[in-house]
């Protein structure tokens, strides 16, 4: 289905996705134990909304009332406060959270990538590279993308490094403080930058606002993450001015997302969090186990709802819906311990830019209650 976008249409779609931050998706359990939980809008966050559209949580004995909070630092406030038991959030967060002193422990992984599995007998891997001129990142699920606008006329990772000079305009809008600047950094180093975050980035606190920019093309590139990220290269290829990939990240590890809880309630009640995660573990092997084409027809009303809540199906945003069925859905992993070495590459790159002033132990951040870290 071809789907023709007015700008105003363009704007409109993206900023529905902003209206997360503004709606709680509370649980049909009231009788139950209440745990409150902040997701960002991202994919890792899909299976969260599902099971509680599916009951799954209150089959495991709770009630669970989720925030989709966008702005990264309302989400950071609503754990430092108390305001919510635990988010589905990003090791950076975590640390400059613990060196506010609040009292928080990382549980578990939430999301991470599989990498997926080369065809048999292709002998080509490995060359040519990330990059190159002419090249487009593989196709397939991915976490997060680099992206430049239809007119810039860029079309490699190469020739956005030589545009990168400090300009306003010529710079990359991403999140910083947050995982995805660990990981940008990490990428452009790979490809020969001396990386000035104050220099060669941008911060941006709302993602919506970032892709909107990008698509009209009034920042050179961005860094977004799913289902932004797809989203964005989904309407402006309908619009007929499509946004550029240049870097899907696949050539280099990624951090996983975690949950972090409130120290309180894994000591007081630690029956609360195994409940919770009884029900995550149901709910992604039923993703798993489950034919794609069924996973749409059961979660899509799930997956509306949570990114663009408040909205009828006849007041999404044009090709809300079919973008949706169309998006490819990654694979969901089951929660593991977070691996100290995971932790300490971004602890140290933290301390490194300065977001926390001095190291965080592993054992300070990390509670072994529910997944042991794997051994080294």
């Amino acid at each position: 289905m071809v789907v023709i976008l007015t700008r105003r249409d363009f704007l409109r779609s993206l900023g529905a996705v902003s209206l997360a931050s503004l709606w709680p998706f509370a649980g049909r359990g009231q009788e139950l134990p209440t745990l409150k939980l902040s997701l960002p809008p991202m994919i890792e966050s899909f299976p969260i909304a599902f099971a509680q559209d599916q009951g799954i949580f209150e089959a495991h004995g709770l009630t669970v009332e989720l925030f989709g909070i966008a702005n990264r630092r309302d989400r950071n406030l609503a754990l430092f406060t108390g305001s919510v038991d635990g988010a589905l959030t990003d090791i950076t967060s975590v640390l400059q959270l613990l060196s506010a002193e609040a009292k928080l422990k990382i549980t578990s992984t939430a999301y991470e990538m599989i990498p997926p599995q080369p065809p048999e007998g292709n002998g080509e891997e490995g060359e040519g590279g990330e990059g190159g001129e002419g090249e487009e990142p593989a196709p397939g699920p991915h976490r997060y993308t680099l992206l430049t606008h239809h007119f810039s006329g860029i079309r490699d990772l190469d020739t956005l490094l030589q545009r990168l000079d400090g300009s306003r305009s010529r710079r990359i809008g991403l999140l910083r403080e947050t995982d995805i600047e660990y990981q940008t950094d990490l990428l452009l180093e790979s490809r020969g930058l001396a990386v000035d975050g104050d220099t060669h980035y941008t911060d941006f606190e709302d993602l919506v606002l970032l892709a909107t920019l990008l698509g009209q093309g009034s920042i050179l590139a961005a860094v977004l993450p799913e289902p932004i990220g797809s989203y964005l290269e989904y309407i402006t290829e309908a619009e007929g001015t499509p946004v550029v990939p240049l870097s899907n990240f696949e050539d280099q590890p990624l951090v996983p997302s975690i949950w972090a809880f409130q120290e309180a309630l894994i000591e007081g009640n630690p029956e609360l969090l195994e409940n919770f995660y009884a029900g995550v573990h149901e709910v992604l092997e039923q993703l798993q186990n489950t034919p794609r084409e069924e996973v749409i027809e059961v979660g899509l009303d799930a997956a509306l709802a949570f990114f663009f809540p408040g909205l009828s199906r006849e007041d999404l945003p044009p090709g809300a819906e079919e973008f949706l069925q169309e998006y490819l859905i990654p694979d969901f992993p089951l929660p593991r311990g977070l691996a100290p070495a995971e932790y300490q590459g971004v602890a140290d790159w933290a301390v490194k830019k300065g977001y926390i002033s001095e190291g965080i132990p592993f054992e300070r951040a990390y509670s072994s209650r529910y997944y042991e870290p794997p051994k080294a």
